[in-house]
């Protein structure tokens, strides 16, 4: 997407809270069956498999300020999920296949890992402007 349209696209996400929303449940569900697997087993940060996702948009020089500023704004939501581990779990069922993951024991240890380790990365990114890429084992 061109960076202007999305940039345009941010800054309706900052002014509207149910889109807000929409979008901090969309980054949770990006999660991919196998990234997920391959994150559990060779037990590299959690936060990865978001911040990945999104890495061309974060680091972006004009993006990544009005990203910070939606997290800023609607902080209160990324609290609701990622202080909740049984949310984001139930927002990754809705993947049939990571469901199936998801059942075992080892996956929602890791689950509880990933979530809390997650909230701690995008605390840092959003209001320390620390670089999620940075973010070692």
């Amino acid at each position: 997407m061109e960076v202007s349209r999305l940039r345009k696209e941010l800054l309706k996400v900052l002014e509207n809270r149910k889109l807000a929303e929409r979008w901090i449940k969309l980054a949770i569900k990006s999660i991919r069956e196998e990234d997920f697997v391959s994150a559990m087993r060779h037990g590299f940060s959690p936060a990865r498999l978001i911040f990945n996702e999104f890495h061309a948009y974060i680091q972006h020089p004009v993006l990544r300020p009005i990203i910070q500023a939606i997290f800023k704004a609607y902080w209160d939501i990324v609290e609701y999920y990622l202080t909740d581990v049984r949310r984001v779990y139930e927002l990754l069922c809705e993947n049939e296949r990571l469901r199936r993951v998801l059942e075992s024991e080892e996956a929602k240890r890791y689950l509880n890992y990933a979530t809390a380790a997650s909230y701690v990365a995008l605390y840092e990114f959003t209001w320390l402007n620390r670089d999620p890429f940075g973010v070692k084992n």
